[in-house]
C-alpha cells in the first residue's frame, strides 16, 4: 500500500547503479533536533517518473536540507530488520509552497519585530573599497565577483571568508562567517552565491541568516542566484543585487560615481582658481598703474614738504645760533667784568699771605709774615713790620 510522508532530506547518497538513498527526518519546532527519521530508497526504475514530476515545478531538487512530500510503500528487510520507504513519486508543489510559506513567515516575524530593514539603515560610504566577501572559495560566484572588481582598476581590498553555502548546516556556517566579518573594519559585506535550483538557496532563507544580517554593523549586499530569485537574505539586506557580478558592479559604480564627483569638484575648483588668479592679476595691474600715477605726485609733494622743512629748520637754526651767540657774548661780557685782572687794571691789587690765602683782614698777619701783592703788571713780595687796624679785632668788638 502506498503512503504519503513528508520531512527533510538528509544524508543523501547517489550510487553509480542509479539508486539513491537518504534519510527523511522530522525536526522539532526549532528546526534543530531530529525527532524521527525514516530510511528512503529511490531505485533507478522509479527515478525517471520522479524527475518528470520535478521538471513540472522548476527550482526543486532532491538534495540535503530540502523539505519534501513523497509517496512510496513501506518495505521490511528481514536480514537486517530494516524498515524503509521505497519511493516512487514526489509532490514538488508542496516543496515550493512550503519554502514560500516559510519565507513569508520569517519576513512577517522580522517585520513585526521592526528589524526587517534594520541593515538598510546602515550608512553605505561613498567609496566602499574595504570589502568583506562571504561565499564558497573557488566557485564561479567568487571568480565572477573578484574579476569584476579587479577589472575596474580601483584599489579594492577584499577580505574573503570561505564557507559552503549549500547543504545541511550551511546556514550556520554563513552565520559564523557574517559574525566573523562583523569584527573587522570594513565598508561593506557582500554575501553571494551562483545560480542553481530554488532548493539550493535554502540556506539564504534561514531565519538565523536573516537575523545575523540584521545584526551586522556594516551594510550587507547580496547577490544570490539568478535574476528571478529572491530570498529572505535579500529582503533583510541593505541592497539586493540580482547576481554576484551585479553585486560587484554595484560597488564599482559607487566608486566610479565618487571619482566622477571628485573630478567635477576638482574641475570646478580649478576653474574658480584660474578665475580668481585672473581677477587678482587684473587688480594687481590696476594697482601698478595707479601706483605709477600716484608715486611721482607723492614724491614731488614730499619733496616740497621736505624742502619746506629744510627751510624752517635752517631758519630756526640760524635764529637759535644768533640767539645763542648773543647769550654767549653777554656771558663773556659778564665774565670779563668779573675778571680780577680788570679790577687790577683799574689800580687795585690783591695781597696774599705766603701760603696763598687772600688777605682780607689785617688781623690775618703778624709782624714778620711774608706777603705777596699782585698788581696788573706783576707781583710785589714784602715783609710785615707792623700791623695797625682801624677797627678793633673781632674779640675786642664782642
Amino acid at each position: 500500500r502506498a503512503v504519503w510522508v513528508r520531512g527533510e532530506i538528509q544524508q543523501l547518497r547517489r550510487f553509480p547503479n542509479g539508486n539513491t538513498y537518504f534519510q527523511l527526518v522530522e525536526k522539532d519546532g526549532n528546526r534543530d533536533n531530529v525527532r524521527a527519521a525514516l530510511s528512503v530508497a529511490l531505485f533507478k526504475t522509479e527515478r525517471s517518473a520522479v524527475n518528470r514530476s520535478l521538471r513540472e515545478a522548476p527550482g526543486i531538487k532532491i538534495t540535503d536540507g530540502v523539505e519534501v512530500r513523497i509517496r512510496g510503500r513501506i518495505d521490511y528487510y528481514p536480514p537486517t530488520g530494516r524498515l524503509q520507504l521505497l519511493m516512487n513519486a514526489i509532490d514538488p508543489v508542496f516543496s515550493v509552497g512550503k519554502m514560500a510559506a516559510d519565507r513569508d513567515r520569517i519576513v512577517r516575524v522580522l517585520a513585526a519585530e521592526g528589524i526587517l530593514r534594520r541593515n538598510a539603515t546602515r550608512e553605505l560610504v561613498p567609496v566602499p573599497l574595504r570589502v568583506g566577501l562571504l561565499t564558497s572559495g573557488g566557485s564561479a560566484a567568487y571568480h565572477d565577483f573578484v574579476h569584476e572588481l579587479e577589472a575596474s582598476g580601483h584599489p579594492f581590498r577584499v577580505t574573503h571568508v570561505d564557507v559552503r553555502v549549500q547543504g545541511v548546516g550551511s546556514w550556520r556556517r554563513i552565520v559564523f562567517g557574517l559574525r566573523s566579518l562583523a569584527e573587522l573594519p570594513l565598508d561593506v559585506v557582500v554575501l553571494i552565491r551562483g545560480g542553481g535550483a530554488r532548493s539550493d538557496l535554502a540556506a539564504f532563507d534561514a531565519e538565523g541568516v536573516a537575523r545575523a544580517i540584521t545584526e551586522m554593523p556594516t551594510p550587507v549586499i547580496t547577490g544570490i542566484g539568478h535574476e528571478v530569485d529572491r530570498t529572505v537574505a535579500d529582503e533583510v539586506a541593505h541592497t539586493a543585487a540580482k547576481t554576484p557580478t551585479a553585486a560587484a558592479g554595484l560597488l564599482v559604480s559607487l566608486v566610479d560615481d565618487a571619482r566622477e564627483r571628485l573630478a567635477r569638484v576638482a574641475h570646478r575648483l580649478a576653474l574658480r582658481a584660474r578665475g580668481a588668479c585672473a581677477l587678482a592679476d587684473r587688480r594687481l595691474e590696476e594697482h601698478r598703474r595707479t601706483m605709477r600715477r600716484i608715486v611721482p605726485v607723492v614724491i614731488a609733494r614730499e619733496d616740497q614738504r621736505l624742502a619746506s622743512h629744510r627751510r624752517r629748520v635752517g631758519e630756526m637754526g640760524r635764529r637759535a645760533t644768533h640767539s645763542a651767540g648773543r647769550r654767549i657774548e653777554a656771558a663773556e661780557a659778564r665774565l670779563r667784568a668779573l675778571d680780577p685782572r680788570r679790577v687790577l687794571e683799574r689800580g687795585y691789587s690783591i695781597t696774599r699771605r705766603d701760603d696763598g690765602q687772600v688777605l682780607r683782614s689785617a688781623f690775618l698777619v703778624t709782624p714778620g709774615d711774608v706777603l705777596v701783592t699782585e698788581t696788573a703788571d706783576g707781583w710785589v713780595r714784602s715783609h710785615v713790620e707792623a700791623v695797625e687796624a682801624v677797627v678793633p679785632p673781632p674779640e675786642a668788638a664782642s
